[in-house]
């Protein structure tokens, strides 16, 4: 299946059905956090809200191509996180622990928050990175607006971790925001000192 494969048709398949497939394509915010309520205001029935909330039970397990990645730039990052994050309704935060070849070790669950935002400091990022033994970390999340523009927190945030993560040893490799309308890397805008350099 091709990666520019159209949502209403990759539901379509799962479901079985194109016009249930283009309701959720077209939901508001996407389909993957609609609650029971907003299943019946998109008018459907008992059955298919079991249906559709069993999907969403899935696509929030874990990812079992996950552990053989090898993330080499933020389009990959993008490429594997946004699917996933870019359509929720609110903010959620992973960090992604690497080993020396960028390899991916665990995927950290590290802030589950509401619509306008989380609250985070570097320790409750770098405090599980370091337990797992992470070489080095990406950070990932989300924004709700659909707008991947880094706010004033999402950037003093990073430059924090950045230069804290530096001196315990673990450095930052990029912070990617993914949204609807896009993705954004702070390191591909210079946001996050090279690997040695001073933040």
């Amino acid at each position: 299946m091709s990666e520019t494969t159209d949502e209403t048709e990759l539901l379509s398949l799962v479901l079985g059905d194109d016009d249930v497939a283009h309701v959720l394509a077209e939901a508001p915010a996407g389909w993957r956090d609609l609650s029971e309520h907003e299943l019946v205001k998109l008018g459907l029935g008992e059955h298919w809200q079991r249906r559709v909330s069993a999907l969403q039970d899935l696509t929030k397990r874990s990812y079992p191509e996950l552990p053989d990645k090898r993330f080499l730039s933020s389009s990959d990052v993008a490429r594997v996180y946004r699917a996933r994050l870019a359509g929720a309704l609110t903010e959620s935060m992973i960090a992604v622990a690497v080993n020396g070849r960028n390899q991916l070790i665990a995927e950290l669950p590290i802030a589950h928050g509401g619509r306008h935002g989380i609250s985070i400091y570097p320790a409750d990022i770098l405090r599980p990175a370091i337990r797992c033994g992470a070489a080095s970390l990406l950070l990932v999340h989300n924004h709700p607006s659909g707008d991947p523009t880094p706010s004033e927190d999402d950037l003093e945030m990073t430059r924090a971790l950045a230069a804290i993560a530096e001196a315990c040893g673990v450095p930052l490799l990029d912070h990617v925001i993914v949204a609807r309308d896009g993705c954004t890397s702070l390191s591909d805008l210079g946001l996050i000192p090279t690997h040695g350099e001073e933040p």
